[in-house]
C-alpha cells in the first residue's frame, strides 16, 4: 500500500490561508516615571509604570516602599491614560531610596513582575 502525500505547493497554500493566531505576549516594563536608578531632587505625586501591552489595573498591583520596608504608596494602581500605563499614588517623600515592586497581568493574563530602585534628593 502506497501513502499519498499532498505536494508542497498544497501545504504551502493551506497555511498561508489559515485564519492567523492571536500574538500571546507579556506586558514587560517600558519606562517607569521616575526612571529606574534614577536620582530625582523632589519625588512626584505619582509613580507611572508604562508596559508593552495593555494591563488588567484589577489583577496588578504597584507597590514602593521606602528604606525601612514601609509602604508609601497610596491604594492600588490604576490605568493612567491608556491600558498599558499603570499609576500609583505617593506620600510625600523625604529624601532616600525607594524600591518599586510591581507585578502586572496583561490582557492575555499572562503574568510579569519585577522591582528597581529609585532615589529622592542627592
Amino acid at each position: 500500500m502506497r501513502q499519498y502525500f499532498p505536494p508542497l505547493g498544497t501545504l504551502l497554500v493551506l497555511l498561508l490561508l489559515s485564519p492567523p493566531l492571536p500574538a500571546l505576549a507579556h506586558a514587560f516594563l517600558t519606562v517607569a516615571s521616575p526612571r529606574v536608578g534614577a536620582t530625582i531632587a523632589a519625588a512626584p505625586p505619582q509613580l507611572q509604570l508604562t508596559f508593552t501591552e495593555g494591563v488588567e489595573p484589577a489583577f496588578s498591583s504597584v507597590t514602593v516602599r521606602n528604606a525601612a520596608g514601609i509602604v508609601v504608596s497610596l491604594g492600588h494602581c490604576k490605568t493612567a491614560g491608556a491600558a498599558n500605563r499603570l499609576s500609583v499614588g505617593l506620600q510625600k517623600l523625604p529624601p532616600g531610596p525607594y524600591r518599586v515592586t510591581w507585578h502586572a497581568v496583561a490582557t492575555d493574563l499572562h503574568k510579569t513582575q519585577g522591582s528597581f530602585v529609585f532615589h529622592v534628593g542627592k
